[in-house]
């Protein structure tokens, strides 16, 4: 197939990349940065300039059997403190890109949204996908936007969209310290004698899946003609005391600790429902946290 995969130069693009790639698929990354950071070794083509440079290209869109979107400029923590820029760049950006879309014949298109942000405070647990949509950051208010526009576009236009709404993912190569991913955060503080910071008591229970299950689960996607909405998780909750409690046994190091206030943004629990990707695609996380610690630890 050939896929392009916006966003590919981040944590989950590049490993997606890198199994797509391994699988034979023909894939052009495009990213902000002038040369791509996917590993070493791997043949793709690499547009940079972004979305925006995506939705100006209308010869690679005509000859693409997928766009894959795992762009994003923003994360819960930071997007309050500036939605319009928020929504400049991702969700106006994603709209550019449908109607570049629109205009080339291209209508497969993979998104990666998100199964926290989205759902807000949870009314049932675990979270499946009928769930009420309530995001309490903006966001998640334009990750729900996107998936608007995308029904939109596929009731008009004859769009094929799926959706994949992502856990907390963790795995080598997260990179984002102290904003995204407690589980390679927590990693490096212990590893490094730093201080972790808990916003609330502790007892914030997520859903963390590791990135191959995340993966192999998109790359199913991709190689079908499916199309909705799926929860990506391991569908286990963990509280981030019980992680840290993982964290220093894989470690052997302590890992300190401070508290803050918590922040209204943080769902207090968020743990999904998976069985429909089960059920449609034969997938099933197979990663159990201890040994994916272990792994990014090793990674």
């Amino acid at each position: 197939m050939r896929i392009v995969v916006a966003g590919g130069n981040g944590f989950i693009g590049s490993h997606f990349v890198a199994a797509a790639v391994s699988k034979g698929h023909k894939v052009t990354v495009v990213g902000h940065r002038a040369s791509p950071v996917v590993p070493h070794g791997r043949t793709f083509e690499f547009l940079p300039g972004g979305l925006l440079a995506l939705s100006e290209a209308p010869e690679l869109l005509a000859r693409t059997d997928i766009v894959c979107h795992f762009a994003s400029n923003s994360i819960p923590a930071s997007s309050n403190e500036n939605p319009a820029a928020d929504i400049e760049d991702n969700l106006v950006g994603t709209v550019r890109l449908l109607e570049a879309m629109r205009k080339t014949g291209s209508r497969r298109l993979l998104f990666l949204s998100s199964g926290g942000a989205i759902y807000g405070r949870p009314q049932t647990t675990p979270i499946n996908e009928d769930h009420p949509l309530n995001p309490m950051s903006s966001y998640g208010v334009v990750k729900l936007a996107i998936e608007k526009y995308l029904r939109m576009y596929q009731e008009n236009y004859g769009f094929s969209p799926i959706v994949i709404r992502l856990a907390n993912p963790y795995g080598p190569g997260q990179t984002n310290l102290g904003q995204l991913g407690a589980v390679n955060t927590f990693l490096h503080l212990a590893l490094n004698g730093e201080i972790a910071t808990l916003w609330g008591d502790g007892s914030t229970v997520r859903d963390f899946v590791y990135v191959s299950d995340v993966t192999s689960l998109m790359l199913a996607a991709v190689e079908s003609e499916v199309t909705g909405t799926f929860n990506c998780g391991a569908g286990v909750g963990t509280s981030l005391l019980a992680l840290i409690a993982l964290i220093e046994k894989t470690t052997g190091k302590v890992l300190q600790k401070q508290f803050g206030q918590p922040r209204p943004f943080d769902p207090p629990e968020v743990v999904l429902d998976v069985t429909r990707a089960r059920e449609t695609f034969g997938w099933q996380p197979r990663v159990p946290l201890a040994e994916g610690i272990d792994l990014t630890l090793r990674g």
